[in-house]
């Protein structure tokens, strides 16, 4: 959920919908520039709710349900919750395990410029295409750090990766968001650390890291819809968890009403927070009395 990209080409993707009386008539995915009308028959029904819009298909296994978010009102639709068991690449649920992170290589010319960016996939690179309007520029500083910034109507997002082994394979170490106008997209400018420090930290948690804070007091920053995890998170110690997503969510009680399960994991170690099949909050080794509402605040 993400007001800016994820690393993966399926945040280029999204929709627009045609509304005539209240009622939508036509919807087309928009991804890469290319924009493609899907289907709606008689299986097809959707709830408009202000800035969202819910879309349920009748199937032999039952009802889909995915919910659409347009928290910048321009039209432009994301895909925030999904019911049918796989992200938008097609793959089944993809929670990060202990020690996850996720990595990326680049192929940088004699220019120093990046020209293929890959993300690591099981242990094999996959190419991910770079759009080629202007809206994603990499650059890398004389350290040998890459740089990604994501040109958004909202604003822009800087992401900044490290081979600190030099094994050729780049982890996030930070991001930023920098607002086209004041209070867009999402709420905190501050910079998020993937790496803690011995003082208060702000977390980024993203998809594909087994996210962990330092020594301080610190806030996991929650900004995107996906399987998410939060190794060390303590109730007692550490700030909030902070859901900044960018997407329209306006206080706890709009949060909770995403929630489909809370339960705790097969081995009885971790507290699991659903959203739908392809959304979830794993915070490892916390109790379910060591967790409250009162944990988390929600900006966007």
């Amino acid at each position: 959920m993400s007001a800016g990209h994820d690393d993966s080409s399926s945040n280029n993707k999204h929709f627009t919908f045609t509304i005539e009386n209240g009622v939508v008539t036509a919807y087309f995915e928009v991804e890469n520039g290319i924009t493609q009308q899907e289907s709606i028959d008689s299986r097809d029904s959707f709830v408009i709710d202000g800035t969202q819009i819910t879309h349920t298909k009748q199937s032999s296994n039952g009802p889909e349900i995915t919910v659409y978010s347009d928290p910048e009102g321009d039209g432009s639709y994301k895909a925030i919750s999904d019911s049918n068991g796989t992200d938008d690449d097609g793959n089944n649920d993809d929670r990060p395990g202990s020690g996850d992170r996720k990595g990326y290589q680049f192929t940088i010319n004699e220019n120093n410029e990046v020209v293929e960016v890959f993300e690591i996939k099981k242990g094999v690179p996959e190419l991910k295409p770079i759009d080629d309007d202007g809206t994603e520029v990499y650059s890398v500083t004389d350290a040998g750090e890459v740089i990604r910034a994501d040109e958004e109507p909202s604003g822009t997002e800087i992401t900044r990766y490290s081979d600190a082994d030099g094994d050729g394979i780049y982890h996030r170490i930070s991001e930023e968001w920098s607002p086209s106008s004041p209070g867009a997209g999402f709420k905190i400018t501050d910079r998020l650390d993937y790496s803690p420090s011995d003082g208060d930290d702000r977390i980024g948690v993203r998809g594909g890291e087994d996210c962990h804070g330092g020594q301080g007091a610190d806030d996991f920053v929650i900004r995107e819809a996906a399987h998410l995890r939060i190794g060390d998170f303590n109730s007692s110690e550490d700030k909030f968890i902070i859901f900044d997503t960018g997407l329209g969510l306006i206080s706890r009680e709009h949060l909770e009403s995403f929630v489909t399960n809370i339960h705790r994991s097969d081995d009885d170690q971790d507290f699991i927070v659903d959203f739908g099949s392809t959304a979830s909050v794993t915070l490892v080794g916390v109790a379910s009395d060591q967790i409250s509402w009162d944990d988390v605040s929600v900006l966007s």
